[in-house]
């Protein structure tokens, strides 16, 4: 069992209790008013996972399917504090509890250009082996930053991987990571989507249960996320 206190410097927080026994986890959130929410996770009920570090401060979004029903259900913690909750995200990704994932990407060429692109995202890309051990295809794409004060932050980046068992697409600004997890079985599709017929381009990831992981496109970067897509359709 893990207790996760409440961050007083947030009004709103709220205080966790996560524990695991066997492949179930059970997790316990107490919102300070006295209502106290209880979910027992059981193995291959989780349809989605979203991981997320802004700075010092991880967060994990669970979209569940249970007895037909969907639902979500989150909890925070500090990063200083993640060894100790790594069998539970083991758990969720349906991995082993004691699952190491590897440290180090393999020389493909494919990583060694991304290396030489972005070596931010080359680091961070080591979170899909969290859900395989080979990244077989993947789409590295820079977006774009508007207005006079984010002109020198970072630009947003994006990271599509093909894993053995799903896709995992990750989101990178000045502040941190996202990754979204999509088994499978549980990817419904993937599109491009233009916001009318002079809109900019989106490719989107589409979740049978939780929310799809889109990514913004300029134009140039079309042709390439479009065969990417065909190339992910052919698992």
């Amino acid at each position: 069992m893990t207790y996760i206190p409440k961050l007083h410097q947030h009004v709103s927080g709220m205080e966790y209790l996560t524990a695991w026994l066997g492949e179930e986890v059970l997790l316990l959130c107490d919102d300070g008013d006295g209502h106290l929410e209880r979910t027992l996770i059981r193995r291959g009920e989780v349809t989605e996972l979203t991981y997320g570090v802004r700075l010092l401060a991880c967060s994990a979004a669970v979209a569940l399917r249970q007895d037909h029903v969907q639902k979500q259900v989150d909890f925070r913690y500090n990063k200083t504090k993640e060894d100790v909750l790594l069998p539970v995200l083991n758990l969720l990704l349906g991995n082993p509890p004691d699952f190491r994932p590897r440290q180090a990407h393999p020389p493909t060429e494919a990583l060694e250009r991304l290396r030489e692109d972005s070596f931010a995202m080359y680091h961070m890309a080591k979170l899909c082996y969290r859900f395989g051990e080979e990244i077989r295809d993947s789409l590295w794409l820079r977006g774009r930053s508007y207005g006079a004060a984010l002109r020198r932050r970072q630009k947003p980046e994006y990271f599509l991987a093909k894993m053995d068992r799903g896709v995992v697409g990750l989101r990178m600004d000045f502040y941190g990571v996202e990754a979204v997890y999509l088994a499978w079985d549980r990817l419904a599709g993937t599109e491009m989507r233009r916001a009318g017929p002079r809109g900019r381009a989106t490719l989107v990831l589409e979740a049978e249960y939780g929310a799809d992981f889109a990514v913004p496109l300029l134009p140039e970067q079309q042709e390439r996320a479009e065969a990417f897509a065909v190339r992910l359709s052919e698992r």
